[in-house]
């Protein structure tokens, strides 16, 4: 009993000093959307287990779906789908979110990572250039910034400032970041070239979509359809890692090279500072730095990870990861295949006209670009690589197409490629902008 409570005592003091921080962030709403609450959950139910303390883990999410009348377990949230006779892990349980609604924006993760109190409202990082920082973001992106359910968009020129002044202002001592979001390379691409120490990793290249996983049918918690895909499959590669890894030992690249093999719809790319790699995941993903191994429990660790990724990786397919890459579904088609699968399992006439109207929606979005800019089209459809340089002009196109047409959707995003083609081609000719920006108006307005 003794022992008990020495060993407790020993876990509340080290939590009590811990100099690990994080922020997550889950930049979407809706029911549709029921995979990045929750990404974010699980990854909050991991960092606390791991001993980071809970005032030290800031965690942005809408909150609208453990409550949704959509949701076959109210109050419940899970990450990965069960067979019936088997209770889901609820991650919702105890998930502490410190903003919600409303005031899930891109002005408060800017204030919250800046450690500004006084714009944020709420609890923003404390750190210190001891500190070991952990941000990870799940949501929608375009080139150039990831979406937020309210408040605008978090773009890559802010993203930086933001980065940039954290370490000038001494917030940290290393700092990873890992972004699940379509075309989320365009938030590291020629930004984190700078001495910053931060290491990044990305769900996906510059101009690729990321994907949702465990989607229907594979989207049942103890037999019940859940009708929204559980996950994104990078985040829930890193997550289930994270699980079950023995974080004194298993790196930083040790965790990219696994998750990066097991996402197969996109590819996972590393940015910024590689050399700190070698460093255990514990020194981010929990509450304190790597506590030492002995050399028996390394040669153990690597010795399975030798025989089942090189001995037997040729011959054996992991049957999870085939299940997880198979069911996935890409991101610019979630709404699609959620009222899709919505008419298949209730056919009722109010998912009829749901699924109709996302129909019209998307050809409508495809109908508009294609009119407004004609000459970036065939680009896009390759999936050509489009970088944003001018954000200011980018920022007015957006703003524009919000205004005069509608607010941007999960399926127009892919479309701000058209932007950014024609603000790097407005570099040139810059008194053609006003021009362009009627033209997006113009396409709005057709009957």
């Amino acid at each position: 009993m003794f022992k008990q409570y020495l060993a407790l005592s020993a876990i509340a003091a080290q939590a009590a000093t811990s100099d690990h921080w994080a922020v997550i962030v889950a930049g979407s709403n809706t029911y549709s959307n029921y995979r990045h609450q929750a990404d974010t959950c699980h990854a909050y139910q991991v960092l606390k287990a791991q001993g980071i303390p809970e005032d030290q883990i800031i965690h942005l999410a809408y909150d609208d779906v453990a409550n949704s009348r959509s949701n076959p377990f109210p109050g419940q949230i899970f990450n990965k789908p069960t067979a019936a006779g088997t209770p889901g892990v609820d991650v919702y349980a105890g998930c502490k979110i410190d903003y919600k609604g409303k005031d899930v924006t891109a002005k408060n993760v800017i204030a919250v990572l800046e450690g500004d109190e006084a714009t944020a409202g709420g609890p923003v990082l404390k750190s210190n250039e001891n500190s070991k920082v952990f941000f990870y973001f799940a949501d929608h992106g375009a080139p150039g910034l990831v979406a937020m359910p309210t408040g605008g968009y978090l773009y890559a020129d802010k993203f930086h400032e933001t980065l940039k002044f954290m370490n000038a202002n001494k917030m940290y001592k290393e700092m990873v970041v890992y972004i699940e979001a379509c075309e989320s390379g365009s938030m590291f691409e020629n930004i984190l070239e700078d001495n910053l120490n931060i290491y990044a990793v990305s769900a996906a290249n510059a101009s690729e979509s990321s994907w949702g996983t465990y989607c229907s049918p594979d989207d049942k918690v103890n037999g019940k359809s859940i009708k929204s895909c559980l996950g994104d499959l990078f985040s829930v590669n890193w997550l289930e890692d994270a699980d079950k890894a023995n974080m004194n030992i298993e790196t930083l690249q040790d965790q990219y090279n696994t998750v990066q093999k097991e996402t197969t719809k996109s590819h996972v790319l590393q940015w910024g500072q590689l050399t700190f790699t070698d460093e255990p995941i514990a020194n981010f993903e929990s509450g304190h730095d790597a506590s030492e191994v002995s050399d028996w429990k390394k040669i153990k660790h690597y010795g399975k990870k030798y025989i089942k990724n090189e001995l037997l990786g040729d011959f054996m397919v992991d049957p999870e990861t085939f299940r997880k890459n198979e069911f996935a579904v890409d991101s610019r088609d979630n709404n699609l295949h959620f009222w899709y699968n919505m008419v298949l399992n209730e056919p009722t006439t109010e998912n009829y006209e749901s699924l109709n109207k996302e129909i019209a929606h998307r050809m409508k979005v495809d109908k508009i670009f294609e009119t407004a800019f004609p000459a970036h089209m065939e680009g896009i459809k390759k999936g050509d690589k489009y970088l944003p340089t001018d954000f200011e002009c980018y920022r007015k196109m957006i703003a524009q197409y919000e205004n005069d047409c509608e607010p941007l959707s999960d399926y127009s995003l892919k479309y701000l490629k058209a932007f950014v083609a024609e603000c790097e081609a407005l570099k040139v000719y810059p008194e053609f902008q006003a021009e362009s920006l009627k033209k997006i108006t113009a396409a709005c307005s057709m009957e």
